[in-house]
């Protein structure tokens, strides 16, 4: 059974263990004196006095640490609050710089153009813009601080980002992009000239007496190459022009001097099928007014006047051979369009002492087409 000792407030207290001698060094705080020898133990008994002054010094410490703990929740306050006006003051100053503003414009201005490139059908442009425009309205809104929790520099990165758009928008924008539906064939004159393509789906841009133009869809490389030749066999196999940029384009003539014109898309599988041809012609007087004045008469009396107007007139002529057309580019020349010569053996261009321009082509079913206008 442990022994019983009166412990006085002292600090610390010496004890000598009854059953072995040893000593024991009891930091007055413990109730219980333990010896570190043999394990003897001792009860010690606090009288009034002690235990009066353990409670004042216990709430003098508790006291001492709550304040020191208020001290410091004030001083998070006052840092947190400090920090706010900080943030406060720093986004005023955003809301009210220019950038806000021109953030705001490029916003109205990427909408403009994201829906004038859908109603052009330039999806994927109008996508680009779309999502260009979505992240300046980001950007605008966590200027203006209406999106809240994010991080003071995240609207300058959605900014950026939008603006680094601009390079694929500028590298798809002009390329068309349609869904298309099944289409019927029609039954006319210019398209009894084409081969009917392979694929069933596309849609009809112009069908009327002299060009029929339509778009087909979902028209592969092999496609594309095996219509070309067919049109060749068809009979369109004259002054044949082929190019190759974006987009591969192939365009020759027929024995009748119809035009056909196809241009092959391959990004998007898309096909555009154009043919053209002269309306008919009657038997033309040849007028003595306006521009007319300035030219030499053909001598071929058929012929079209597609356009005429104070600044420019545009006529065909039909039944003049090649021999013909070279005959009147002279005759021109002869008129008085001997300035900025440019001759091949298809086309004529110059300009007359007058500052009137001239271009004369010359078709393959014996058409000469005269173009004269003004600047």
């Amino acid at each position: 059974m442990s022994d019983t000792v009166r412990k006085n407030y002292s600090g610390t207290i010496k004890l000598e263990c009854a059953l072995c001698g040893g000593h024991m060094e009891i930091d007055y705080d413990n109730d219980i004196a333990k010896c570190p020898f043999c394990g003897n133990s001792k009860l010690l008994v606090e009288n009034d006095e002690v235990v009066r002054e353990r409670i004042i010094n216990k709430t003098l410490k508790d006291v001492a640490s709550e304040k020191i703990q208020a001290d410091r929740e004030v001083e998070m306050t006052r840092l947190k609050l400090q920090t706010q006006e900080e943030m406060e003051q720093k986004l005023g100053k955003i809301r009210r710089s220019p950038l806000t503003v021109i953030v705001a414009l490029l916003t109205i201005g990427s909408l403009f153009v994201a829906v004038d490139s859908f109603l052009l059908d330039y999806w994927i442009s109008a996508g680009i813009m779309g999502f260009q425009t979505l992240l300046f309205l980001i950007s605008w809104l966590m200027r203006m601080s209406l999106i809240k929790g994010a991080r003071i520099h995240l609207h300058t990165l959605a900014s950026m980002v939008a603006i680094l758009l601009i390079i694929p928008f500028v590298m798809f924008i002009g390329v068309l992009h349609r869904s298309y539906d099944k289409y019927v064939w029609p039954q006319n004159n210019l398209t009894a000239m084409l081969p009917k393509p392979k694929s069933e789906y596309g849609g009809i841009e112009t069908d009327i007496a002299d060009q029929f133009i339509i778009n087909i869809g979902k028209v592969k490389d092999d496609d594309y190459n095996t219509y070309v030749e067919e049109c060749m066999e068809s009979g369109f196999s004259l002054r044949i022009e082929r190019s190759e940029y974006e987009y591969r384009t192939f365009k020759a003539y027929d024995e009748s001097g119809a035009e056909l014109e196809l241009r092959f898309f391959p990004h998007l599988n898309e096909m555009q099928i154009s043919i053209t041809t002269f309306k008919e012609f009657y038997e033309l007087t040849w007028p003595e007014r306006g521009l007319f004045a300035l030219l030499p008469e053909p001598e071929a009396t058929k012929g079209i006047i597609n356009s005429e107007d104070e600044d420019s007139i545009s006529v065909l002529i039909a039944n003049t051979p090649v021999t013909e057309f070279n005959k009147y580019v002279d005759a021109c020349i002869e008129a008085g369009f001997a300035e900025d010569i440019f001759k091949t053996e298809e086309s004529f261009s110059a300009e007359h002492i007058d500052g009137v321009n001239i271009i004369i082509n010359y078709h393959v079913s014996d058409v000469m087409e005269i173009l004269v206008y003004i600047w």
